[in-house]
């Protein structure tokens, strides 16, 4: 239990890097939600309303729901009939199994922030194969290298999706990303995983043993943003969940996520939300 962070469900399987839910009804008892892993929701029938990092989303039958680490899912109704099937896998397990396809995945969950993924009709018994394969080989335990079988399924399960994000969203990536692209793909990456996200980027630049200057050129070059500014983009998520979804005061919030002060936090808020924490946290202006 140590990568996820659920509440009121009962898990079908747990295998430390990989858990799933064979049947959720749902999502609703989980809310605020804030996975550790990389949270994997098909929808078979139904539908689902939610906010991702502040964005409206709905999970309706026949698309995939694609979270990465530490993103703020919240709210929402459902249909009566709403059933889909999660898989949580850790980051780490996701990146090792893809490894160069990782570049299709970071563009399309971190750069592009596509988090919907519509199932085509070829694809979906696919699938549902996969999912009922990954389960039976967490249960059973099976006499032939079971672990080496569990990753080979993982692994096909998720360049599928990245089959199908490439189908949906189109494909500008290199056959083999290079150098530069790998380590922009790790800084957004390291931010999605820091607990403290807002970080000097001289910091996430020593992680990835280059300088700060290289560390924003390569941002600026594959996704026309500057490092402080997606540190400045996911640390604005990690304010608007902690004031929306939490009993933390403004002054807890403030020092949890790393402000010198409560001025520099205010100032900070204002100038991304539009508001002063305690009236966005109220509603007034938000």
């Amino acid at each position: 239990m140590q990568y996820i962070e659920l509440n009121h469900f009962a898990i079908d399987i747990n295998d430390g890097d990989v858990v799933v839910f064979d049947s959720v009804k749902d999502i609703s008892p989980l809310y605020p939600l804030k996975p550790k892993t990389t949270l994997i929701a098909a929808c078979s029938q139904g539908w689902q309303k939610m906010t991702a990092n502040g964005q409206g989303l709905e999970l309706k039958s026949d698309t995939i729901l694609i979270c990465p680490p530490n993103l703020h899912i919240s709210g929402g109704e459902h249909s009566p009939d709403f059933e889909c099937k999660v898989v949580c896998i850790s980051d780490q397990l996701v990146k090792t199994l893809l490894r160069h396809k990782v570049d299709i995945w970071h563009h399309t969950i971190y750069v592009n922030q596509v988090n919907l993924i519509p199932i085509p009709a070829a694809s979906k018994e696919d699938l549902d194969f996969y999912f009922s394969l990954i389960r039976s080989k967490l249960k059973r335990n099976h006499p032939v290298s079971p672990f080496e079988i569990l990753l080979a399924l993982l692994r096909a399960f998720l360049l599928e999706l990245c089959f199908m994000m490439t189908q949906s969203h189109g494909e500008s990536h290199e056959r083999r990303p290079s150098q530069g692209k790998v380590l922009f793909n790790r800084f957004l990456s390291l931010i999605s995983n820091s607990k403290m996200k807002r970080q000097p980027i001289n910091s996430y630049a020593s992680q990835l043993a280059i300088t700060p200057k290289y560390l924003t050129m390569l941002c600026l070059k594959y996704s026309n943003k500057t490092a402080s500014e997606w540190v400045a983009q996911y640390t604005v998520e990690e304010i608007r969940f902690y004031l929306k979804s939490t009993d933390l005061s403004i002054k807890e919030i403030s020092a949890l996520l790393g402000f010198s002060n409560m001025s520099h936090f205010g100032s900070f808020v204002r100038k991304h939300l539009s508001a002063s924490p305690s009236e966005f946290r109220s509603g007034r202006k938000s």
